[in-house]
């Protein structure tokens, strides 16, 4: 054990001794080397790279070109364009104390509306671009007509109608699948004879006419009849009654409806609740006489 402590001993004493004159020699020659720096004199910087010359020659200045924005519309174009979507409507007095309404609103194509004057509801449609064509029958001189629409934004426009106290009329309206139509027979006429005037007759033989209006395409559209009679069309007594084919649609129901009647410069007007008989009747008809007092014309 005690040789084996002395050997590292000796060892360890040997090491240093070999470090030791390692550092004196390194020592020795950083001085050698500092002091032949110093009588040298400082050493000299290394010298800058030489560069060439940019030169600019035949250079064409431009400035950028402003962004293009697409000019914004002004609010008149922006209230012109509304107006335009929302339709015109214009109404015009035709003869009989009939109204001409004639509407376009191309962005509302096929858009459903009701025309309403009077008291009078009639339920139509645009077409496919956007127009409709059609009459109302005139109950007041200062006609005033609204196209009321499912989607609001309704349109009106008013008209004064001379010739409303020439005529003599009566109007029927009701909603949906009713089945009922205005007859009249004029001047002692029977059925099926010339003076026999309903919408299936022709207008050639008779002295006033019916017109059947509102679109029945519609779900419960606003529907009317209506008979005219011109007061110099004749002389004599013509009796107006109410109909309704007895079908699928109507049997064994309560029908209300509206009946107007214009005579004597004056505006009559009635509801009505009509009783259709049960669906074993289909086929018949349901005939109403005296609900209209008949309309008499005296020889001028």
């Amino acid at each position: 054990m005690g040789t084996r402590v002395t050997v590292l001993i000796v060892a360890a004493t040997a090491v240093c001794a070999l470090g030791t004159g390692l550092y004196m020699q390194q020592t020795a020659d950083l001085q050698r080397a500092t002091a032949e720096a110093q009588s040298s004199g400082p050493a000299a910087l290394p010298a800058e790279p030489e560069t060439g010359k940019l030169v600019f020659q035949d250079v064409a200045f431009t400035s950028a070109r402003p962004l293009e924005r697409s000019p914004q519309s002004s609010a008149d174009d922006v209230r012109a364009e509304m107006s335009s979507c929302d339709g015109v409507m214009l109404l015009s007095a035709r003869p009989d104390a009939l109204l001409q309404v004639d509407l376009s609103a191309p962005c509302r194509a096929g858009e459903r509306f009701t025309l309403h004057h009077g008291g009078v509801m009639i339920t139509h449609a645009l077409d496919a671009e956007g127009k409709f064509s059609g009459v109302v029958p005139a109950l007041v001189s200062r006609a005033v007509v609204i196209a009321d629409f499912a989607s609001g934004r309704d349109l009106d426009a008013v008209v004064t109608v001379d010739d409303l106290d020439t005529v003599e009329r009566v109007v029927l309206q009701w909603q949906g699948e009713s089945g009922l139509e205005v007859h009249a027979l004029e001047f002692g006429a029977t059925y099926g004879e010339p003076g026999h005037v309903w919408k299936g007759s022709e207008a050639s033989f008779a002295a006033g006419q019916v017109l059947s209006l509102g679109d029945s395409d519609q779900i419960a559209a606003q529907r009317v009849e209506v008979y005219t009679l011109p007061k110099d069309a004749g002389t004599g007594a013509v009796s107006v009654s109410i109909e309704a084919e007895i079908t699928a649609l109507n049997c064994d129901r309560l029908i209300d409806a509206q009946l107007m009647e214009y005579r004597g410069d004056r505006l009559q007007t009635r509801d009505l609740t009509l009783n259709i008989p049960e669906c074993s009747a289909v086929g018949d008809f349901l005939v109403l006489n005296n609900l209209v007092e008949s309309l008499k014309i005296a020889a001028n």
